[in-house]
């Protein structure tokens, strides 16, 4: 019997840890969130949408997109919820959220949580922070 509990307790910490550790390339389209380019990005920062970083601080530190708030506080390392209140008060405002890139896992989890919270404008840089600097767009530091 306890070898069975034991075996049942292994299969489900790998099922959980699996389910954390994304890798790979992520999806190209969200429910509930538009997939945008870096050129749209930019428009979009250019207009008053709020770019929302979710890199690690060293990372941003570096450089992030002009006007990036970076949310990665509020990201529990654990079980990676994301706190809503990091997406702003208004959930009519146009948020821009970016990762590294195409392989960012933690971007996907945040854009899912922000429009699963009820933001109406959830856009995704997919391409993220490599391709906004590859298209040699303006940075911040």
């Amino acid at each position: 019997m306890k070898s069975l509990i034991s075996l049942a307790a292994a299969a489900v910490f790998l099922m959980a840890s699996s389910a954390f550790a994304q890798t790979g390339e992520t999806p190209p389209t969200l429910p509930g969130v538009a997939t945008v380019t870096a050129v749209d990005a930019k428009t979009l920062i250019e207009k008053g949408g709020v770019a929302l970083d979710v890199r690690k601080k060293a990372a941003y530190v570096e450089g992030h997109l002009p006007g990036a708030k970076s949310i990665r506080s509020a990201i529990n390392e654990q079980t990676k919820a994301i706190d809503p209140s990091a997406f702003g008060a208004n959930k009519d405002a146009v948020i821009l959220i970016y990762g590294h890139g195409t392989d960012g896992w933690s971007a996907v989890d945040a854009a899912k949580a922000a429009a699963e919270a009820g933001y109406k404008n959830v856009k995704w840089l997919r391409g993220g922070w490599s391709e906004w600097s590859k298209a040699g767009l303006p940075s911040e530091q």
